[in-house]
């Protein structure tokens, strides 16, 4: 049986404040007193509790992604200058931000990728 991740509720149960306060002290909204931020901040920690970025991305409208896409990577010339064979794509993530790369063969419809 799996464990479903803890929720803004769950935070806000453990922490003895709403879901909004709990809302506040998690987008970083200045107008939290400073002992009730700590408190969400332990029941933070206890919880395990960690921002769903796909349900962040529906409300806010931003997905904070970065795409790069190569073409023409795949006709031998400039493939040796990337780390990706046609048809991969990576995906890196750091402070919020997600930068996905993928490489293209530049052919349309591409049939060797």
């Amino acid at each position: 049986m799996t464990r479903k991740a803890p929720t803004l509720e769950d935070v806000a149960r453990e922490a003895g404040v709403s879901r909004a306060t709990v809302s506040r002290v998690v987008n970083g909204i200045r107008n939290v007193d400073p002992a009730i931020r700590e408190a969400v901040r332990e029941a933070i920690a206890r919880t395990g509790y960690a921002p769903n970025r796909a349900a962040r991305s529906l409300v806010t409208r931003r997905a904070e992604t970065i795409a790069l896409v190569v073409s023409g990577a795949g006709d031998g010339r400039s493939a040796s200058r990337t780390r990706s064979r046609p048809g991969r794509s990576r995906t890196r993530s750091s402070g919020g931000w997600s930068a996905v790369s993928s490489v293209s063969c530049g052919r349309a419809p591409c049939t060797r990728c």
